[in-house]
């Protein structure tokens, strides 16, 4: 009966391990996959946690065969390794974001990112005033942690050059256990999901300066037994004024290690693209571009505050700002799921 408790006991354990993160079945500097880009509308499952869940991203959308590499790069072989000379490894997301990370047995560290926005451009984010901890090995479903981290950023904003100081805090946590469906009939039942919430604050000049914060929340799935590499990773990141539940930008990116059997369309990755004229302004503007049915846009002053919505957006529409104060102004348009930014003045 002992020697049976003891298998018991020994079977228990090399389940555990399989689905775990830890120093061993990280991926090493080399691997990498190809991965292909999905609709930026695809659910996040936010609420989807727990053991024996599933995440059933079966019906997924892609954009015409779009693809994007994932893999592990050398950090003192990239362009940006002279702001993160402690990184070995750098997950990177081509075209996307660049995680600059070393790693003990004990847990993996952070020194910063690299991330591509938009209406932002590069944003670059050294925590070399205090590194942030991803995750702690072992890491299993139920684990979690909090962890503060300090440094500097670097991007555009309003058209000028940005380099404040900024603190944050990160919380990293595997979240749920379970089947990962995608398409093709691809069942994953032995998969654990990493969840991680970076909150960023930071200040931006923006004719006076303003409180900001960037928050990423990003999911990566993970199928030890069979790989070291994500086999599905959904990404959302919100810039906004602190203490705002609106974002002033807002981008999703969404790739998935099997090609979805049906596509959205190239075309909707532009659909943001438009032009607001004329500006200056004496106080009508005018909005030309592609937009969706479920277009939309919100108009922010200097604080951040909304001053102007308009629910349904049209190609043509005019809207009459002149009982607003001279000025800048943030014209913040999301069309079908993508948000850019554009800022006009009033004269």
């Amino acid at each position: 009966m002992k020697n049976k408790l003891l298998f018991a006991f020994a079977l228990t354990v090399s389940i555990s391990q399989a689905q775990q993160l830890d120093l061993t079945n990280e991926p090493a500097i080399a691997e990498g996959a190809l991965m292909y880009v999905c609709d930026s509308l695809t659910p996040s499952y936010e609420t989807t946690t727990g053991t024996g869940v599933t995440w059933d991203y079966s019906q997924l959308l892609g954009l015409n065969g779009s693809t994007k590499t994932l893999e592990i790069l050398d950090a003192t072989l990239t362009p940006e390794a002279a702001s993160f000379p402690t990184s070995t490894k750098v997950m990177s997301i081509e075209g996307v974001i660049k995680n600059y990370f070393n790693s003990s047995i004990t847990d993996r560290i952070s020194q910063g990112f690299v991330y591509n926005e938009p209406s932002l451009g590069t944003v670059l984010a050294t925590f070399d005033t205090d590194n942030e901890t991803t995750i702690n090995y072992p890491f299993m479903n139920g684990n979690y942690f909090v962890d503060n981290f300090s440094g500097m950023l670097a991007f555009s904003f309003n058209g000028l050059p940005q380099n404040p100081l900024c603190t944050g805090s990160i919380r990293a946590e595997i979240d749920g256990q379970g089947t990962l469906l995608l398409p093709s009939s691809n069942t994953h039942t032995n998969v654990i999901r990493y969840k991680s919430v970076d909150t960023v604050f930071t200040q931006v000049i923006f004719v006076t300066t303003l409180d900001v914060q960037l928050v990423r929340t990003q999911y990566e799935y993970y199928d030890i037994a069979n790989g070291n590499l994500p086999l599905f990773v959904y990404t959302n990141v919100q810039f906004a004024q602190q203490g705002s539940t609106t974002p002033l930008l807002e981008q999703t990116n969404v790739i998935s290690s099997i090609q979805p059997l049906q596509n959205v369309g190239i075309e909707n990755i532009s659909a943001s693209e438009f032009s607001v004229y004329p500006n200056p302004s004496e106080g009508v503007i005018n909005f030309k571009g592609s937009f969706e049915t479920n277009a939309s846009a919100i108009i922010y002053d200097q604080s951040g505050r909304v001053v102007s919505t308009i629910e349904t957006l049209i190609n043509g529409q005019s809207i009459d700002l002149s009982h607003l104060n001279k000025g800048m102004y943030l014209v913040s348009v999301n069309n079908n799921g993508v948000q850019t930014t554009k800022t006009i003045s009033l004269r």
